[in-house]
């Protein structure tokens, strides 16, 4: 974990937390699929023993390295500030989860725009964008500088090309947006990203594929420049997976086509990790799997994802989906037999030998998704009133004295 400033004020804590786990683990049952064998999801989870978060150190440390780097752009400490992320860049320095330093440090450098935006103030937007200008005039030939009055452009043209394409002043906002995109393109041409050996700057010339109108030829060169420089960075597939979607650039043929390329362009540093990110990503962006998913190749990819880094952000996020392919394949009955007995297969090597904690914003249905979980792979222990506890990396089961004299089920 990197030690920030601001991660020197988030308060720490160990051992169990009963009190606070308490406070989380609420099921609300609404949802369809989540009904368990014998047991109800409070008597499950009232037999965790293990921290249960609301949200993983993972993701907190995420949030103090925007903070801090946010804070030194209100300074205008901007020499110091674009010293880190050049440093970051070229060294490829990765957070706790997987996460890019030099993504993070820009997201916050950018964090005044971002708020802005996601307001619609555009006039705020444009004075954000005159800062990196004036940024850029005093580093001219900073790599740095340039992705970030670049990435301003790219950022404030694709929310404008998202309104215009929704009906909102839409010819006015689209000749605005293409203007930004042509900005930030002509920024770019002077600084390529292979000569630089810069990720960063790949991944935002990457991000002109929304906007440009050679986009969709220039997306698979693009995207195979930012893995190469960076193979191990799971933000380039998932980025490329959504413009490999039907509305972007793609269909689902060509996006299981992608995933596959992907995955065999990475493999000798991350497995088959590229093929999980795509399908996560794109779950995200509609909601669910996609029906082209192959099942097998998925869960290969999955156990790939969580062991590039071994952190418990992706257990968590493993388990989740796991665990919602279990409820569906139950919900569809006999015939998904085969794949429920594969994805509980997985889901079980994931508890007993990956997960030791709980992050519930990592869960689509909390307490719910939890205890689904717990139930599928533990069941029979719980209903002899065993407890579920840490044992290494995972999670073993254990049945009290007084109940039992064996210590395991």
């Amino acid at each position: 974990m990197l030690i920030t400033p601001s991660l020197l004020h988030v308060k720490t804590r160990t051992g169990r937390h009963q009190q606070e786990a308490a406070s989380l683990l609420r099921p609300v049952g609404l949802a369809e699929g989540f009904g368990l064998d014998g047991l109800t999801a409070t008597e499950v989870l009232e037999r965790l023993d293990v921290p249960v978060m609301r949200q993983g150190p993972e993701e907190t440390e995420w949030a103090c390295i925007r903070a801090d780097h946010a804070a030194m752009a209100e300074a205008g400490e901007w020499g110091d500030l674009l010293e880190a992320l050049n440093f970051a860049d070229q060294d490829r320095t990765m957070a706790s989860g997987g996460r890019r330093v030099a993504h993070l440090i820009s997201e916050g450098a950018r964090g005044s725009l971002t708020k802005s935006l996601e307001i619609q103030d555009f006039a705020a937007a444009a004075a954000e964008v005159e800062r990196f200008e004036a940024v850029l005039a005093m580093h001219p030939e900073d790599a740095a500088a340039v992705h970030l009055l670049a990435q301003a452009l790219i950022d404030t043209g694709s929310v404008k090309r998202d309104l215009a394409t929704k009906g909102h002043l839409s010819r006015d906002l689209w000749e605005e947006s293409a203007r930004d995109f042509a900005a930030a393109e002509d920024l770019l041409d002077e600084f390529d990203p292979i000569e630089r050996l810069s990720p960063l700057l790949a991944a935002t010339r990457y991000l002109l594929v929304r906007g440009i109108e050679d986009g969709a030829s220039l997306c698979r060169d693009w995207f195979e420049d930012w893995c190469d420089l960076d193979p191990e960075d799971a933000v380039a597939h998932a980025t490329h997976a959504v413009h490999m979607m039907p509305g972007w650039f793609g269909s689902l043929s060509i996006f299981e086509k992608e995933a596959r390329r992907a995955a065999a362009m990475t493999h000798a540093s991350t497995g088959k990790l590229a093929y999980a990110v795509f399908h996560l990503a794109a779950a995200e962006s509609v909601g669910g799997l996609l029906p082209s998913l192959d099942l097998e190749l998925f869960i290969e990819a999955l156990a790939d994802y969580q062991t590039a880094t071994g952190c418990q952000h992706r257990a968590n996020v493993s388990a989740n989906v796991l665990t919602e392919m279990v409820r569906s394949y139950r919900m569809a009955g006999p015939a998904a037999n085969y794949q429920l007995t594969k994805v509980r297969t997985a889901l079980s090597d994931v508890l007993w030998n990956r997960l030791h904690e709980v992050h519930l914003d990592r869960w689509d249905h909390g307490a719910d998704s939890l205890a689904l979980a717990l139930s599928e792979v533990f069941g029979p222990a719980l209903k002899r009133g065993a407890r579920i506890s840490r044992r290494g990396d995972g999670l073993f089961t254990r049945v009290p004295r007084m109940i039992s004299d064996r210590p395991r089920s």
